[in-house]
């Protein structure tokens, strides 16, 4: 089973991410799915600096500027220069784009039912619970182990450097 599963995750996570895409593509708001994940971690570890969220979202920093610079434009994020390193830049969603996760809200719930159809909530919950501690596993990041909300304005602030 144990190549077996990897292959079965690799696969259900491109397809997962082709379906997001595809979704995203026809209905997000002007908005390509790269950037919109990059607002999903802007929001989630807001206050980050760019070469962190780079690393979290497993993209080079200069795919993430420019999805950064798009953002920017429309108004869903702001850079700010870090207090204790002077190039660096911490990035912080703007109200705008609470806003527009909650405008997307019901395409994401949408793209969730599609990928939960014909499970039952246990096995939703198991499989959660699965890929939680597999990425555990994989992972030295404890802020990866927080809940994720992309719709509370109050989450913490993650530590600038982290």
């Amino acid at each position: 089973m144990g190549n077996a599963f990897g292959f079965l995750l690799g696969d259900t996570s491109r397809l997962f991410r082709q379906y997001f895409e595809k979704t995203i593509a026809e209905n997000g708001l002007g908005l390509t799915p790269g950037e919109i994940r990059a607002l999903g971690h802007v929001i989630r570890f807001r206050g980050s600096r760019q070469a962190i969220l780079a690393e979290r979202m497993g993209v080079e920093p200069m795919t993430l500027s420019a999805y950064l610079d798009r953002l920017e434009a429309r108004q869903l994020i702001r850079r700010a220069m870090d207090p204790n390193d002077r190039r660096a830049k911490l990035i912080e969603p703007t109200d705008e784009a609470f806003r527009i996760m909650r405008e997307l809200d019901p395409l994401f719930d949408q793209i969730y039912g599609s990928a939960m159809q014909g499970l039952s909530p246990d096995q939703i919950q198991v499989a959660g619970e699965v890929l939680r501690a597999i990425r555990a596993n994989l992972s030295n990041d404890p802020q990866l182990e927080e809940p994720i909300n992309l719709l509370c304005t109050t989450a913490p602030k993650p530590d600038a450097a982290a």
